[in-house]
């Protein structure tokens, strides 16, 4: 009996210990980027001065990001490269190697800024224009440093190889440019992404103006019906891809595919986050100007992270003050407009997360095991349910043998 019970508890334990536990494998974190860091950032940015192309202000932008990105630990790479407007222009990334090198998520944001008059007489640039781009986009270069920074604490390797990106010339130059603008996120496209290479794009430029921050109520009395600025994913597109076809883009079924399955992680990521999907909303991108067209029009799947309310003057309300390209584009105007700092952190930190978290699970996808943990659990359930009944029937066996040999031999008036 003693050697039957041994046997059946050793059994026991073998089962319960040969159960995969997911949370010993699943990654820890102890970093988190914070909206309030993202702010000093971004307030640091502004005080370079007017960082339009081809300026000290904005070399020294570029140099101050890159010197905090080696601080963290990181190689810096400076992609430098002309253009017919800017003989001085330089992108500044860096690598996070991950188990696939074919397989890029590049996320990016530009340290220029411009400054010209704002509609409807858009692109007249004027001398004394200046802006310190608070809005447009130091909220995306310091939101993006905030996530190195945290990257850098995490000692964890991504599946995916990710690249962290601040590109230059991204602001048209006005009417009497020579050229569009972009051009940093397309010198990288075009000559740093190798052939066969497969790259997720996520844009940061213009948010914190956004979910959870409420809309002023100046702007409420002045017809806006929206009670929160929304922060929009404008995502490569699931259903109507005219934008990009009208301009040349061959869709094919891979991409159509890759936009579905990055559509449908985004609202995954925002639901696991709880963001309401009024107010932070994944929907087809129909217009294009900012650095995503880049890698969309060239087969890429990307995304946009945008605050405020986009192409709202064309529908015909008063929700839309950005300050972006104007001489207001500052932090004081960014603080006034969200109803201080506290609100901008908080809109900063909405945008923090969506990345974060997909950041996370790229580096949690080999630990991500739900459903055979579930299935290990009842697999063990079961073991442990088998052994307690095996010890119950073994033990009354015993019991009854005991009892029929102990009648055997007691006298009758024992019994």
């Amino acid at each position: 009996m003693f050697i039957l019970l041994t046997l059946m508890f050793s059994f026991l334990q073998g089962s319960i210990n040969n159960v995969p536990n997911s949370e010993a494998e699943a990654p820890e974190v102890t970093d988190w980027p914070e909206g309030s860091s993202a702010y000093d950032y971004l307030v640091t940015m502004t005080q370079f001065g007017y960082r339009k192309i081809d300026t000290t202000a904005n070399e020294n932008s570029r140099n101050w990001i890159a010197a905090q990105l080696e601080s963290y630990g990181y190689q810096v790479e400076r992609q430098s490269f002309t253009t017919d407007e800017c003989a001085n222009c330089q992108n500044i990334v860096v690598t996070i190697n991950g188990t696939l090198d074919d397989e890029w998520i590049v996320v990016g944001a530009h340290h220029d800024a411009i400054c010209y008059s704002p509609p409807p007489l858009i692109g007249f640039t004027y001398p004394t224009c200046t802006s310190s781009g608070a809005y447009d986009d130091a909220t995306g270069s310091g939101a993006l440093l905030e996530l190195a920074r945290t990257f850098s604490q995490w000692n964890i390797t991504p599946e995916h190889t990710w690249k962290l990106a601040w590109w230059d010339y991204e602001e048209w130059q006005g009417s009497a440019s020579s050229e569009g603008g972009g051009k940093g996120s397309l010198h990288f496209v075009e000559q740093q992404i190798p052939e066969n290479i497969d790259v997720t794009y996520l844009n940061l430029d213009m948010f914190a103006l956004n979910w959870p921050v409420e809309t002023p109520t100046a702007m409420q009395l002045a017809g806006c019906d929206e009670d929160y600025w929304t922060l929009y994913m404008f995502t490569s597109p699931v259903d109507d891809w005219s934008y990009y076809e009208e301009r040349g883009l061959e869709v094919t079924e891979q991409m159509e595919a890759n936009a579905v399955v990055l559509q449908s992680q985004l609202k995954e990521i925002n639901h696991n986050l709880s963001h309401p999907t009024e107010w932070v909303s994944v929907v087809d991108d129909t217009k294009g100007n900012s650095d995503h067209y880049n890698f969309i029009m060239n087969g890429h799947s990307a995304t946009w992270l945008r605050g405020q309310h986009q192409y709202i003057i064309e529908e015909g309300d008063t929700c839309e003050q950005t300050p972006k390209h104007a001489q207001s584009d500052s932090v004081t105007t960014l603080n006034t407009m969200a109803g201080g700092r506290t609100n901008v952190e908080s809109g900063l930190q909405t945008g923090l997360d969506v990345i974060a978290t997909m950041a996370l699970w790229d580096r949690n996808i080999t630990a991500d095991s739900s459903d055979e943990v579930v299935i290990a659990q009842a697999s063990q359930g079961v073991n442990l349910a088998i052994a307690i009944i095996a010890i119950l029937i073994v033990t009354t066996i015993f019991c009854m043998v005991n009892y029929r040999q102990g009648k055997e031999v007691l006298p009758d008036n024992e019994i």
